[in-house]
């Protein structure tokens, strides 16, 4: 196949999807080339493994003045992005694509791309747009009204952007079951399911791993489950209490941690925490079990479809001391932290591979390219 992939993301586990996809799709013999406004150069760059990489130059016009800054910054989203985007269409439109695959644009989430292009697409859904989705990403209450006359607004035309812009895709694909369901609630699409993958090269055991702490892959914020993980910590007595170690993507000094960086704190940990609340799929899951630690995750969303309870890890209420629990009964059991460990080891080799996941991606695309619209 011929394919043309779109993306524009900063680093984040959704940039490694599509540096994955585009690594895995060429392997299996395609061109792939790579259509992007992001700039940005880290450690993910997925225009390094395609064929052609074409990058635009997105101008943002903004005002240094506080409130007016955030208004052209919008009005930038609303009038200039679109612009640019049909641009990119024509561009792509012009070189005979079989099918073009869609990522996320962090600037509205369904690109404006999909409303322009003529070549057969498909838009590739992380998630609908969250903050007009969940109450617990809600407009603060305690913000001047202007403020929160102006947000609303905002979020009105967002929420309208990411649907419309969705629904103009010729095909849907989702990452996980649940996921799906997200996307039919809110756009009454019905997406085929590609999921996520890990690379078992990088991600893997460490046979002098510590297994000395407890490790939490998220931001310190309530949507990501922190405030879980701390209260859970403080009800384990003192001597069974371990480190509660927090992932971050970044050093000291600001550059990116290394993926062979994050896999040694995985394997060093005697369990991963995996309490985002609404988390549609998180890879930490599986690449925690890949370097062979059992995970404990929320009984919610994306994390039924990964956890086998009891097997590779645990599934727990939002309850902090059912986690404490768990974590002492971890903590206390070296035995079952080595078993579940193996477990998670197999079952991510035998299941959960990028190459497993990107052949599934290329029979969908095979499927929408000989589907007549």
């Amino acid at each position: 196949m011929k394919i043309a992939l779109f993306y524009n993301l900063p680093f984040s586990g959704a940039k490694r999807v599509v540096y994955e996809h585009v690594k895995g799709l060429i392997a299996l013999g395609n061109q792939v080339d790579v259509y992007t406004t992001d700039k940005e150069n880290d450690i993910l760059r997925p225009g390094s493994v395609s064929n052609h990489e074409y990058v635009y130059s997105y101008k943002n016009y903004t005002f240094n003045l506080p409130f007016i800054k955030r208004i052209s910054k919008d009005l930038n989203t609303f009038v200039q992005l679109p612009i640019l985007h049909k641009k990119i269409a024509i561009d792509i439109d012009r070189k005979s694509y079989d099918i073009v695959l869609v990522h996320t644009d962090i600037m509205t989430q369904a690109p404006f791309l999909l409303k322009y292009l003529k070549t057969k697409n498909a838009y590739f859904c992380l998630e609908p747009l969250r903050m007009v989705h969940e109450y617990s990403l809600r407009i603060p209450e305690n913000i001047p009204f202007i403020n929160k006359l102006y947000e609303i607004i905002n979020r009105l035309i967002r929420k309208k952007i990411d649907r419309d812009n969705a629904r103009a895709a010729d095909n849907t694909i989702s990452i996980s079951l649940f996921g799906r369901e997200y996307v039919v609630g809110a756009f009454d699409l019905y997406p085929k399911v590609s999921y996520l993958g890990v690379d078992t090269e990088i991600f893997k055991p460490n046979k002098n791993a510590k297994k000395s702490y407890v490790l939490l892959v998220a931001e310190k914020e309530y949507i990501y489950g922190y405030d879980l993980a701390v209260e859970a910590m403080s009800h384990i007595p003192k001597k069974n209490r371990s480190e509660l170690k927090i992932l971050s993507w970044t050093k000291d000094n600001s550059s990116r941690i290394s993926d062979a960086e994050v896999a040694k704190l995985y394997a060093n940990a005697f369990v991963t925490l995996c309490l985002s609340r609404y988390d549609t799929f998180g890879l930490p899951v599986l690449e925690s079990m890949a370097c062979g630690t059992p995970v404990i995750a929320l009984n919610v969303a994306g994390y039924r479809e990964t956890v086998l309870d009891g097997e590779n890890g645990f599934l727990v209420d939002f309850d902090p001391k059912e986690i404490a629990e768990r974590i002492i009964e971890l903590h206390n059991n070296s035995k079952k932290v080595k078993k579940m460990g193996i477990e998670g080891r197999s079952w991510v080799e035998n299941n959960w591979t990028w190459k497993q996941q990107v052949d599934n991606l290329e029979k969908i695309l095979q499927e929408f390219i000989a589907t007549k619209q």
